[in-house]
């Protein structure tokens, strides 16, 4: 038996006792909120948050249980990976790290376990000179464990929990790192526990926003540390973090916490934080946040963020065969909920991911960036996240009114781009006169997903004066026609520059919104004959023939056709709404035409609007796919953000309403399921929002839509496309058969939070809900092969271990400052052609060594197993006579084996599968069975064992217990079937 390990303590006030474990916390203290501005008076918020995605929770519009269990099932699958640290922390704009988030606060997390840094960002943390504020990050928290210094690193971000997991390994000793930012109370926990026989020294490090020694303070036992967003320009805010160790020793010098980690416990460190923006005594407010949580709070706290999160996941779901836009889907969404909660404020271009000064000073862009942002929130029923939006435009009214009464207008005149409170980060127009009604979109859409007149209430007066610009700015001219003159579609494009296609578009959305919200209020009827005038006469969208095709052009009179990375002259389709597949078929197919000839899928500004638009035309649902496919593999980073250099949070829009207006169209006030879908490819959704407050749940297989779901949480007439041409459609409302209705078009009348049930006529209701519980079923595929070269399948992910397939113990990088394993298609050594898999890795000794490594996807194309499949590979295991990175004598790389895991989540290798010589497929029983330096043929009969089976996912696989050293070799000619 080993004897305990005994570590020497550094000498702290006794604090009261955590038992066996304790939980590391940076915690951000949440305070009472005090945001200037009327609309906030009676928001402020007392130290605990709600526990709900949405400021208030009512049971009756919770999700249905079978869209709660389908999206916990499904997002479970999904997570951001990490074997090397990430390199893009310090540009100024989207990230590739490891990242948490509340809404409020952010952390991002960069660098390796001897210097690992928390780079804490808070939405509203702006700088306050009289213009362009600029928002600055908030302060960081370095960990540096420096005795695991070229540690294995392997990094998880799971979002099902909203945790980030690291482990990092050297020589025996592990480190397991678990952070979270509280959904509930403005509090990153990160729990640190070290297995091994060794202590470690760990130190804690708070600095400014820019890596420098804050100004400290405190007592034997907190360290305080106080930032300031500038040091220059009046009234910058202001805040303090407050850290201590909860539960053990620990020792202050100067800006650094010292603590000793013992293997077999878990040591903590609580960070308190207190903002000016929030609370006059925001150093107090810290202070006594520190003293005062306690374990107890911690795992309350743990439980609430869980429920939260649960909660959150539960609000809809999709399932699509494409897995990986599935999971860009659930990734951007998991980035939404982090960086936008309704209770508190609005991000601006970057989240609370703010790492340094950020390019375009981090601001609110009013046109078209901050409202991308937020779309991704109505489509996919998380309204909550969506009220974020609303504040800073609130806000600035007051100037914008001034504003445009200087500049001669009525109503408001708003500038590109908005700060916190009433301020601006960039304070000019750019010829354009738009900013304002594309904020306005935003609320429009807000409030006709929902047909909540309280919100209508809260935004309606800004809504108005909107209104009440563009009746004062348009000209009607002789054939009473509305024209927009002298405004730019392009920022700062010259005049003359008449009727803006976009504009235009926003324009109709707006007078639309407008009159349904006057209606739902009772408010200014007299004004609705003249928002109708305006709407019915407005300027025609403006074309142009262009090889050989009618497309949009960006102004009628001004800019034409524009090759620049945007998709301005598509605006009016999304997010105008001005067409979609009720519209004249020729407009429709102008729209297609421009889409042909943009081709903006993967360009700069495009992709937030560009997915959208396509779908809500009908373009070609196998192009748009598979571009989809590409922005969530090619343009995606590892923490699941779409990428582009156009900006940041509105890349969250590109998978989410891309993928939700192909399987769900509603804003024509006409529901339409699959809207724009590919044949023969089976899908399912559930609880997804369409125009007037219904959810919508709906499958579609062998190109035959199975149901419909509808509840109306707003009462009001439900009017769909019948999805069955020519048949009659049982109708159940609230689970009583209620007849059949026909047509192509129907309506069927509702009330608030009654349910419909929708099938072919004949079908039970028993079918139904059978169907709306199922997962999505696919057709299985029968074969599968590669030879890793240009014109083949090509491995799904590169150096990825699988968390769930086995996961990655004891193993790190082979050489040359290598963090982890590879696997990874390289041209060095082949059987056949030029291309095979290489993999490689490093033991590190102990009981467990071993790499699981995720390589070919098969999830959305399951493969069947039947009584004569058999697996086939050629595998060439590389000793020190061909790598030097190998050590002599050593079979390490003859410790691999190609492996899989089953859709019921069993892997190959526990399957009692054997190869041809009688040798089990583990990769541990492969050791010392291959021949080093040399192609050696493995063929497994995969239907003695393992028949009716289907394969979810390969791999390729490394075990060999209290091995050290390196490992290397290439796969290749792998072939299923």
């Amino acid at each position: 038996m080993r004897a305990a390990v005994q570590c020497t303590h550094l000498r702290a006030r006794p604090r009261r006792a955590l038992g066996s474990t304790a939980v590391v916390a940076i915690v951000c203290a949440t305070l009472t909120t005090a945001l200037s501005g009327p609309a906030l008076a009676d928001q402020a918020t007392p130290l605990s948050r709600p526990t709900s995605p949405g400021s208030t929770w009512n049971p009756s519009a919770m999700s249905s249980s079978a869209t709660a269990g389908q999206a916990w099932r499904t997002v479970q699958q999904y997570a951001g990976e990490w074997s090397s640290p990430p390199s893009q922390l310090l540009n100024g704009e989207t990230v590739d790290a490891p990242l948490v988030g509340n809404g409020d606060f952010g952390a991002t997390v960069g660098g390796t376990i001897d210097n690992q840094t928390f780079y804490l960002g808070k939405n509203d943390f702006f700088s306050t000179p009289t213009n362009n504020n600029s928002v600055r990050p908030l302060g960081r928290v370095v960990l540096a464990v420096p005795g695991l210094a070229g540690s294995s690193y392997h990094v998880v971000q799971d979002i099902a929990h909203a945790r980030i997991q690291g482990t990092y390994s050297l020589d025996g000793e592990t480190l397991t790192a678990t952070s979270w930012m509280s959904a509930t109370e403005n509090a990153l926990v990160t729990s640190l526990r070290l297995s091994g026989s060794a202590c470690q020294n760990a130190k804690i490090t708070v600095e400014n926003g820019s890596g420098g020694t804050p100004a400290v303070s405190g007592s034997s036992s907190v360290l305080d540390a106080d930032v300031v967003a500038d040091t220059s320009g009046m009234n910058n805010p202001q805040a303090r973090m407050a850290t201590t160790v909860v539960g053990g020793g620990s020792a202050i010098s100067s800006n650094t916490l010292s603590l000793t980690l013992t293997p077999g416990t878990t040591s903590t460190i609580v960070t308190g934080f207190g903002a000016s923006t929030e609370t006059a005594d925001w150093q107090g407010a810290a202070d006594a946040l520190v003293s005062s949580l306690t374990p107890a709070d911690v795992s309350k706290l743990d439980r609430a963020h869980q429920a939260w999160w649960r909660r959150y996941w539960s609000k809809s779901y999709v399932e699509i065969p494409d897995k990986a836009v599935e999971r860009s889907w659930y990734g951007s969404l998991y980035l939404l909920g982090s960086a936008e909660h309704g209770n508190s404020y609005s991000p601006g271009l970057w989240g609370p991911w703010i790492t340094r000064n950020m390019n375009w000073n981090g601001g609110y862009f009013t046109n078209y960036n901050d409202e991308a942002a937020f779309y991704p929130g109505l489509s996919t029923n998380h309204i909550d996240q969506v009220s974020a939006f609303d504040q800073p435009v609130l806000d600035f009214v007051p100037a914008g009114l001034s504003r445009a009464a200087s500049n001669g207008y009525k109503g408001v005149l708003f500038p590109v781009s908005l700060a916190p409170r009433g301020g601006t980060s960039a304070n000019t127009y750019q010829a354009q006169k738009s900013d304002a009604v594309y904020m306005a979109s935003t609320m429009v859409m807000h409030y006709e997903y929902t047909h909540d007149a309280k919100y209508a209430a809260k935004v309606y007066p800004f809504l108005k004066q909107v209104g009440l610009f563009w009746q004062d700015y348009l000209v009607k001219d002789s054939t009473g026609t509305y024209n927009d003159y002298n405004d730019a579609s392009q920022e700062n494009a010259p005049y003359p520059a008449s009727n803006p296609n976009h504009v235009l578009g926003l324009i109709h959305l707006l007078m639309g919104g407008l009159i349904d919200m006057s209606g739902a209020l009772g408010q200014d009827t007299s004004l609705v004959p003249t928002w109708n005038d305006i709407n019915t006469h407005l300027a025609p969208l403006p074309t142009m023939a262009r090889n050989n095709q009618t497309v949009f052009r960006e102004t009628s009179e001004g800019l034409g056709w524009v090759d620049d990375g945007n998709d301005v002259a598509l605006q009016a389709v999304y997010p105008g709404l001005r067409v979609g597949l009720d519209s004249p078929a020729d407009l429709q197919q102008t729209a297609r035409n421009t889409i042909g000839q943009l081709a903006r899928w993967h360009d700069y500004n495009a992709p937030a609007t560009f997915y959208a638009a396509a779908a809500m035309v009908g373009y070609n649902p196998d192009t748009i796919m598979a571009n989809l496919h590409q922005e969530a593999t090619t343009y995606s980073y590892n923490n699941l953000a779409v990428h582009h250099g156009g900006g940041g949070l509105e890349n969250l829009n590109v998978t989410t309403s891309g993928l939700d207006e192909m399987l769900l169209q509603s804003h024509q006030d006409d529901i339409k399921v699959f809207a724009d879908w590919p044949s023969n490819t089976s899908a399912k959704f559930g609880d997804l929002r369409a125009w007037g407050g219904f959810l919508i749940s709906s499958s579609i297989s062998n190109n035959k839509v199975q149901y419909i779901r509808a509840e109306s949480q707003a009462g009001g007439s439900f009017t769909f496309t019948n999805p069955w041409p020519g048949q009659k459609v049982e109708v159940y409302r609230n689970g009583k058969d209620t007849g059949t209705v026909s047509g192509s078009k129907i309506t069927i009348p509702t009330s608030r939070h009654h349910t419909l049930e929708l099938a072919p006529a004949g079908t039970a209701l028993k079918t139904i809900r059978t169907k709306l519980a199922e997962p999505l079923h696919v057709t299985p595929i029968s074969s599968f092969s590669t030879g890793f070269e240009s014109t083949d399948p090509a491995p799904d992910w590169a150096d990825a271990v699988d968390t769930t397939g086995g996961g990655l113990a004891g193993v790190t990088g082979i050489c040359c400052g290598l963090t982890g394993p590879q696997n990874s298609t390289r041209n060095e050594t082949s059987h056949t052609g030029s291309g095979a898999l290489m993999y490689s890795g490093s033991g590190q000794g102990g009981s467990a060594v071993h790499a699981f490594m995720k390589t070919f996807d098969l999830a959305g194309r399951p493969l069947a197993i039947g009584t004569g499949t058999t697996l086939s590979y050629w595998i060439y295991p590389q000793s020190n006579a061909t790598t030097t990175w190998v050590p002599a004598d050593s079979i390490n790389s003859t410790c691999v084996a190609v492996d899989m895991v089953f859709t019921d989540g069993s892997p190959l290798r526990d399957s009692g599968a054997v190869d041809q010589n009688g040798n089990s497929i583990s990769p541990a029983q492969q050791c010392g069975h291959l021949t080093l330096d040399t192609w050696n043929h493995v063929t497994v009969n995969l239907g003695a064992s393992n028949a009716g089976k289907q394969i979810s996912r390969l791999l390729i696989g490394y075990d060999n217990p209290n091995s050290t050293g390196g490992y290397r070799g290439y796969v290749d000619d792998l072939t299923i079937g």
